[in-house]
């Protein structure tokens, strides 16, 4: 039985839960990879939400104004509970709607122009003089990230970066 039956099955027996609420000195050639590098990203995590059926659908939501601070997201992925994902053209926004202890949950995906490649990046220490901790991202986690917000699940970082096997 498939995860997807399995939340179709969970979500027959129990009532719904109500919705809750690229920096750096690159050469347009190398953000325009970028670009379309996200955009592929962002058209897979949406392929795979799509394919689901529409009882387990995250909600789609267009946004339609700018804010007058920070980041303008075009496009939200939301979960039933309150875990979303954005998408702002040169970044794909990951929230998680809980409380961290330590480091914050909530992380980016943003092209690294220097390295050619997708990278996460997370805030690990509060605020005024952050810390950021940057990973590869491995593109093959992209269904994870769906499945995990289908199923209410906190999406960790550490599931998406790019692991190395070391053999001494």
């Amino acid at each position: 039985m498939s995860w997807i039956q399995k939340e179709l099955k969970r979500r027959k027996r129990k009532p719904a839960v109500p919705p809750g609420a690229a920096a750096g000195e690159a050469s347009a050639e190398a953000l325009r990879a970028g670009e379309e590098a996200l955009a592929a990203l962002w058209q897979r995590l949406e392929a795979f939400n799509d394919a689901l059926p529409d009882e387990l659908k995250l909600r789609r939501e267009v946004v339609t104004e700018a804010p007058k601070q920070g980041t303008a997201f075009r496009v939200w992925l939301r979960s039933q509970q309150g875990a979303s994902l954005g998408f702002t053209g040169d970044g794909v926004r990951y929230n998680w709607p809980g409380p961290s202890g330590r480091r914050s949950h909530n992380f980016w995906i943003g092209w690294d122009a220097q390295a050619g490649r997708l990278e996460l990046r997370q805030r690990i220490t509060p605020m005024p003089s952050p810390v950021i901790a940057r990973h590869r991202f491995d593109e093959r986690r992209t269904e994870l990230i769906i499945k995990q917000l289908v199923l209410g699940k906190r999406v960790a970082v550490r599931a998406l970066r790019k692991k190395r096997l070391w053999l001494f």
